[in-house]
């Protein structure tokens, strides 16, 4: 009998099944429902579930497992079963941050468990941009926050604009009255080991913006390119959970040309700068990449089998 085995041991064997399975089984005992629930074996689960990405695409939303084959796959439409409309903007350990649309409310879902937690804007505004993260700490379950800006107004005058915290276990907003990066975030942001990075821009110089959610500061990184494009998209991704990857994409004279980076390391809870290899050059000719269709871009990188994947 399942009762009978060492806690440790069905723990580890739980951790082990898909998460997709889990939902079923969390009726089972009211200690399966709280375990499953427990963010250490949340993480557990997802250190040793098989590669997952969430594509973002106009059409909707989907994640897909076993990127090497592509052969499963989840359409996450489901979630407008409970909210009219619904935008993922951001996701984190498992957790998807979504924009209901329904009087500045949030909501952060779990799609293994259909847990919801809604959460009041504290500024009503359409620009307004967010990214969930998390405080690394070692010896606890990790505490999630939200930051928020206003991306219209970094645009206009960066210098003025707001940036705000949402923390899950005092439920309230506030203000970073002292921390200021004095920058404009350009790409959506992506969130790594709890830490959240945009590729941004000032009046100078473009690069990569690092948001501590552990001490709640800003840091400005290396980019791998020199040469700035007038017209180029720059995108970014997650690699693994481990290392970040970065697409620019530009017009050169007649063709549409493409560059990926992988950063050479694992990224870890420390300030060191970022090391960059060129993962893949791609050169489209004369087939035009919109700049419409490349906002909604979304890309994955497997390194190990050499897979380059990229919806619109």
């Amino acid at each position: 009998m399942v009762a009978d085995l060492p806690h440790d041991l069905e723990w580890e064997i739980l951790s082990r099944v898909p998460a997709t399975s889990l939902k079923e089984l969390q009726t089972t005992c009211k200690r399966w429902y709280a375990l499953f629930r427990d963010p250490r074996f949340v993480k557990k689960n997802l250190s040793k579930a098989a590669t997952h990405v969430i594509f973002d695409a106009r059409s909707g939303y989907s994640v897909i497992t076993e990127i090497n084959t592509l052969i499963h796959s989840i359409n996450l439409r489901g979630i407008r079963n409970s909210f009219d409309r619904s935008d993922i903007i951001s996701h984190c350990d498992g957790l998807l941050l979504c924009d209901t649309y329904e009087y500045g409310r949030l909501v952060v879902w779990n799609p293994c468990t259909g847990q919801t937690r809604w959460i009041q804007a504290n500024i009503l505004v359409i620009s307004n941009r967010y990214v969930l993260g998390y405080v690394n700490n070692k010896k606890s379950c990790n505490s999630y926050k939200i930051l928020t800006f206003n991306s219209l107004l970094c645009l206009v005058d960066s210098s003025c604009a707001r940036f705000e915290i949402y923390e899950f276990n005092s439920d309230s907003w506030r203000l970073l009255d002292d921390i200021h990066p004095d920058c404009c975030p350009i790409s959506k942001g992506v969130t790594l080991k709890g830490n959240a990075y945009w590729f941004a821009s000032d009046n100078k110089s473009k690069f990569i913006l690092k948001f501590d959610f552990t001490r709640e500061r800003f840091r400005r990184l290396s980019l791998p390119f020199q040469k700035n494009y007038d017209d180029q998209t720059v995108l970014l991704s997650v690699v693994r959970e481990e290392k970040l990857a970065l697409l620019q994409q530009w017009f050169d004279t007649d063709s549409s040309k493409m560059n990926i980076w992988v950063t050479k390391t694992k990224i870890d809870d420390d300030d060191k700068d970022l090391s960059w290899c060129n993962f893949l050059v791609v050169d489209f000719g004369k087939v035009i990449l919109t700049s419409d269709a490349l906002s909604y871009m979304s890309f994955f990188i497997d390194e190990e089998d050499k897979i380059v994947v990229c919806s619109d």
